[in-house]
């Protein structure tokens, strides 16, 4: 009865409610698994549903570092799983990074490989450079990382900094034109996007599945062969019983400021904390570490105690030398769990979920698309 009953034209009811694959989440796991299926079926009906008038995670508020692993991280990671199984992650990152050049195009992404450089507080241990180079170089061909200290003086860091290691395939994308870029390659593929649609069900039947939109209750069924669920931190609403943790990151951007154009990616604190320079502006974020319990949350919102502390070691740590301004503030919503890899899986015969990328969605976003694209067919 309530599809019947809803205001709908003739028109609307004929040729805007039935497709081939809905895709749930307007980030770039999702406009990557439309563009894929796309590619796959030209002849596919095919449409984006976004609750937002933008990505609602973390697509569009990430800080826009392309990462494959700062030497901490994957000592951290090391510590909870073997080293293939390290290797295989850290490859899958790279590889990731490749790709979304290759689909979008280096320029149209702003993609730069300028370096990953992670702050020491104390002298790093070379042993450790030599031990990653060894197990990393056979998968990717390149001994990533390398000893850097005599560019702190260069950088203009505090004193309190006393060694800098890089990583040379890393380095950052405008997060602006990687998400612009997503929207025309996908509308060039025919694909649809409906923004500002909140889902309120995905329930599966016996020859489709309906997708209910609307605020409270139902105004609109989208009736879909096959649903790819792309919502990562806010999936429990349609898949509770999954092992997923929501994270909020803060990202923070300065005021212009004068003399700063170092170029790069930082990270310091095990990749909790870090920051880059951008059109003669400091931005930085992270620090979750120093609330996990009240970052644990799909909520937006800013937390004062990180925001301090960040704007802190920017006055203090990061640009000694000068009083930075806050001009921008905001947060985002990422999905992490027990294992480090995404969680890809099929949830019903017509039903994909492709979540949990652990805050490496600008790396691993369009991996995870393929994957999701194999668990179809």
């Amino acid at each position: 009865m309530l599809y019947y009953s809803m205001n709908l034209s003739y028109w609307e009811r004929t040729e805007m409610l039935d497709y081939d694959l809905v895709v749930v989440g307007g980030g770039i796991v999702g406009y990557f698994t439309a563009i894929y299926y796309a590619q796959r079926y030209p002849n596919a009906r095919i449409v984006i549903v976004e609750r937002g008038l933008f990505s609602s995670g973390a697509s569009t508020k990430n800080a826009g570092f392309s990462c494959i692993g700062s030497l901490s991280e994957l000592e951290d990671d090391l510590s909870q799983m073997t080293p293939d199984a390290l290797v295989d992650l850290v490859l899958k990152r790279y590889e990731g990074l490749q790709e979304l050049q290759a689909v979008l195009g280096a320029k149209n992404i702003d993609y730069q490989e300028v370096g990953g450089y992670e702050l020491f507080f104390e002298s790093p241990d070379i042993d450790k450079i030599t031990y990653f180079n060894d197990l990393l170089e056979k998968a990717l061909q390149s001994r990533p990382f390398e000893e850097s200290n005599e560019k702190l003086k260069d950088f203009g860091f505090s004193n309190q900094i006393k060694g800098l290691i890089k990583n040379n395939l890393e380095g950052t994308v405008n997060t602006g034109k990687l998400m612009v870029s997503l929207h025309k390659k996908a509308a060039s593929l025919g694909v649809q996007t409906l923004t500002l649609a909140n889902v309120l069900c995905v329930e599966e039947n016996r020859n489709y599945v309906k997708v209910a939109i609307g605020k409270n209750n139902p105004e609109y069924i989208l009736k879909a062969q096959q649903v790819a669920l792309c919502t990562n931190a806010f999936s429990k609403q349609f898949c509770p019983d999954i092992e997923l943790n929501p994270g909020r990151g803060l990202v923070m951007i300065s005021k212009p400021i004068t003399g700063s154009c170092i170029k790069g990616s930082f990270h310091y604190n095990s990749g909790y904390n870090y920051f880059r320079f951008i059109n003669g502006r400091l931005l930085l974020g992270g620090g979750r570490h120093l609330d996990k319990e009240g970052e644990t949350t799909t909520e937006f919102g800013v937390n004062e105690k990180l925001r301090k502390q960040l704007l802190q070691d920017a006055n203090h740590l990061i640009v000694p030398n000068q009083k930075i301004e806050l001009d921008y503030v905001w947060s985002g919503i990422m999905a992490f769990g027990n294992q480090k890899n995404p969680l890809i899986q099929k949830v019903s015969d017509r039903v994909v979920v492709g979540i949990r990328l652990g805050g490496m969605g600008v790396a691993i976003g369009c991996m995870v698309a393929r994957e999701m694209i194999k668990k179809f067919f």
